[in-house]
């Protein structure tokens, strides 16, 4: 199992110059790469995700380092649901307060710079990034791990390149496994190589003695390149879900030749930017002018191959990617503008940060959106779905952009018959389907009915005795401590903001 170190240009590029240092070079290299080494302190408030009303405070640790324009590198989730921060220099004592100026959850990156300017505290040499290393290549990780104030460097070499998740944000990108030691708090800290970063530290494989991840310096630019202009766009998707086609009966079935070889579209998803493009049983066979392989992958360098979604991956928003496909048996060049994330097309939302979790309580039975966490925070209890899980597969569309979950009942007289109920996906209200958990709030907060009938995708029913239901409201709230009956985002949608007409000037024409 792969868990993230919590507590505490387009195409792969080639390595820089490999050849060997002596010893005396290498130790200077790693003394000067030191003095830009930082240490973060961070205070959380966390959201209980099946209890959104309650919160929680953790102290935490991480590593990062200075890099061109006063800026510190990190990880996003050293740094996530963050109130306070404090970082200290390398062989320093003084702490200084710190806040996230950019985060990309997906990449599992973040800046942090100062939050008023320290005389000295840049006037050092910021790192600067390397390429990709080769495998073997000898690495070297800084950070500061639980257990010890001091920095630590451990040493290792690159056991292999691929694209595999980011456990984060659960994204897939590109990623560096090495075998360096790499544990709780190195989270952040640069990994480096003759001089230069060549990625930053992310996670290890806890099953296995020092396997770990680094974000490489690919990953690493594409970020710093999209906040050019100062905004985070993250990376973009092409919108559909493909197959390989090892299969000799899939290959001959769509009129693919034995010198040809690519990947099946199994669906476009709708809206997205492949959108009456790309086609159902198209064969993309090339991207970017690389050869896809029937596995879907590509060749990046001698006998090393990648998942061809490397190469969407490493766009920018609003490029445009080249594509070769086969067509009823005919060759065709399209051309694809990634205008689109990956986010646009879940019917689950992915791990969330910063945003506090929506929720809703009306006579004590508690509903909220389906999203990643509520589902990983709900699997270990009783009475959990598991085909709720299929839904991850699923995409929105004009009919359901977001599924809803009772996921509790807190017990009263009101609700009496339903105390055991949990985590129900609700299809129906009222015999009618819904569009999202917004409308499904404004439904029951606007119903008339005497009863108000809800019902999942078997026909079993859940029914509130509304006027109870409004009754209790307050008396359930107070008995079981919770201060608001549903999550700020939803109150605001009860206020009606009346703007008033404006004065007119003096003097001007009315």
């Amino acid at each position: 199992m792969i868990n993230a170190v919590l507590w505490g240009g387009v195409g792969v590029a080639q390595a820089d110059d490999t050849r060997p240092a002596t010893h005396e070079q290498k130790i200077a290299l790693l003394e000067d790469a030191k003095e830009s080494i930082i240490k973060l302190f961070v205070v959380s408030h966390i959201v209980d995700t099946l209890k959104p009303w309650n919160s929680y405070i953790t102290r935490s640790t991480g590593s990062g380092f200075i890099i061109e324009g006063e800026q510190i590198m990190t990880n996003a989730h050293v740094v996530s649901n963050a109130t306070f921060i404090e970082v200290r220099k390398h062989g320093e004592t003084t702490r200084y307060e710190a806040e996230v100026a950019h985060i990309s959850h997906d990449s599992d990156l973040a800046i942090v710079k100062l939050k008023k300017p320290v005389e000295g505290f840049y006037n050092t040499e910021p790192l600067v990034f390397g390429d990709l290393p080769q495998a073997h290549q000898e690495v070297t990780a800084f950070g500061y791990p639980v257990g010890g104030d001091s920095l630590s460097v451990t040493r290792g070499v690159v056991s292999r390149i691929e694209r595999s998740v980011y456990v984060h944000k659960n994204r897939s990108m590109i990623s560096v496994q090495v075998d360096a030691a790499i544990n709780p708090g190195n989270s952040g800290g640069p990994a480096m190589s003759h001089g230069k970063v060549i990625g930053v530290v992310m996670q290890s494989m806890h099953s296995s003695e020092n396997v770990g991840y680094i974000i490489p310096t690919q990953v690493v630019k594409h970020f710093l390149k999209d906040l050019e202009d100062n905004r985070y766009d993250g990376f973009p998707t092409l919108g559909i879900i493909d197959q390989g086609i090892e299969s000799p009966a899939l290959r001959d079935k769509y009129g693919v030749s034995g010198d040809q070889s690519g990947v099946l579209v199994s669906m476009v998803y709708p809206n997205s930017p492949a959108e009456g493009i790309l086609m159902k049983d198209d064969i993309i066979t090339h991207i970017d002018g690389h050869d896809i392989a029937n596995n879907g992958m590509v060749e990046f360098r001698h006998k090393q191959t990648i998942a061809y979604q490397h190469f969407v991956d490493m766009h920018q928003l609003g490029d445009k990617v080249e594509l070769k496909v086969i067509r009823d048996a005919k060759p065709m060049d399209l051309t694809v503008e990634l205008t689109k994330t990956i986010d646009s097309f879940e019917l689950v939302a992915a791990p969330g940060f910063e945003d506090k979790p929506s929720y809703f309580i009306f006579g004590g039975f508690v509903f909220m959106p389906l999203t990643d966490d509520l589902i990983t925070a709900s699997r270990r209890r009783l009475g959990f779905d598991e085909k709720v899980l299929n839904l991850k597969s699923f995409w929105p569309t004009d009919e359901r952009e977001e599924a809803v979950i009772l996921t509790r009942v807190l017990p009263s007289n009101s609700n009496k018959g339903f105390h055991d109920t949990s985590f129900v996906l609700i299809e129906k209200l009222d015999g009618k389907p819904f569009k999202n958990f917004e409308t499904f709030y404004r439904l029951v907060k606007n119903s008339k009915s005497d009863f108000i009938k809800l019902e999942d995708e078997f026909g079993y029913q859940v029914v509130i005795d509304r006027k109870k239901a409004l009754a209790s409201q307050a008396q359930i709230l107070k008995l079981y401590d919770v201060p608001l009956g549903e999550s700020e985002d939803l109150k605001l949608l009860d206020k009606d903001v009346e703007v008033p007409a404006a004065k007119p000037k003096a003097g001007s024409a009315v």
